[in-house]
């Protein structure tokens, strides 16, 4: 990890340095294209130009991730401002989501995170659901729970895309692996978010039933 961190590191300044340059002259011929092609080709050139560099990115953070900010906030709160980001006509990816109630939920609501990883991973769940749908409209459910005996929140996270064969979970979280052909896959989105849950004192997990994020204990979070 210490070898790909240092890696990622070196190759990201000498690649991101053509890189630029590529995209620099892109868009100024972008901007005195004549024609639809003309247009198309270049768009193409500065989209995988950006496409290279949110790889290095990536790899950055799988190898090193960042030192987590940690916070106390509502995970009910959390999880209403992701179903109306998804929800929004805005969005990307037009998920519906439905929040479930599961276990004991009488314990605290407030948990000890940062709020922006939390957000990263839910986001690279969220696409994996919506790219593994193919040409049906995806519907994820979310259910969290609180576990007392651990002080820790665990949220579930199911979709109806066509599920994860067996010799693909042994994968799933592989750094670059793609399962895209079998219906599932985004190369670093899982592996990112597996290390930043990691780095952060949580856990990612695949489970027969989905994937299940287990946040850090938060024994002096008190009910808002």
């Amino acid at each position: 990890m210490t070898a790909l961190a240092d890696f990622a590191a070196g190759a990201g300044h000498e690649i991101n340095n053509p890189l630029a340059i590529i995209s620099g002259h892109a868009q100024i011929l972008l901007e005195k294209a004549q024609t639809p092609e003309q247009r198309r080709r270049l768009a193409a050139i500065i989209a995988q130009t950006k496409r290279a560099y949110e790889m290095i990115a990536d790899i950055r953070l799988f190898a090193c991730p960042p030192e987590p900010h940690r916070t106390y906030f509502n995970i009910f709160s959390f999880f209403d401002e992701l179903v109306a980001g998804y929800a929004s006509p805005n969005s990307e990816f037009p998920i519906p989501i439905r929040i479930k109630r599961a276990g004991d939920s009488d314990g605290t609501a407030n948990v000890f995170c940062d709020r922006q990883i939390l957000r990263m991973v839910f986001d690279a769940l969220l696409q994996n659901a919506f790219e593994a749908a193919k040409n049906k409209t995806p519907l994820v459910e979310i259910t969290p729970s609180f576990h007392p005996e651990e002080s820790c929140w665990q949220i579930l996270v199911t979709d109806n895309g066509p599920g994860i064969g067996a010799e693909e979970r042994e994968r799933v979280f592989f750094p670059y692996y793609s399962g895209r052909d079998a219906g599932r896959g985004l190369g670093f989105g899982l592996p990112r978010s597996w290390a930043l849950m990691k780095k952060m004192g949580g856990k990612l997990a695949l489970e027969e039933r989905g994937f299940l994020v287990t946040l850090p204990p938060a024994e002096a979070a008190r009910t808002s």
